[in-house]
């Protein structure tokens, strides 16, 4: 009985993606209704942390040599 219930408690990774999606759009139409962020400055913002990751993933996958 325990299993069963464990099974039911686990939410798929889909399912969280989703929640976290919804929540972060409410967030933002909160942010910009109120007028303390405008859509070209989350645009921006948006454009600035992708290319940060960007560089982040490419440094990540370079070979370090190590010379003695």
């Amino acid at each position: 009985m325990d299993e069963l219930t464990t099974r039911k408690n686990l939410i798929s990774a889909e399912e969280v993606l989703r929640t976290e999606i919804i929540v972060n759009q409410a967030l933002v139409d909160i942010l910009i209704a109120k007028q303390v962020i405008s859509e070209e400055e989350l645009v921006n913002s948006i454009q600035k942390i992708r290319q940060e990751q960007m560089e982040l993933l490419n440094d990540s996958n370079k070979i370090v040599s190590l010379q003695r």
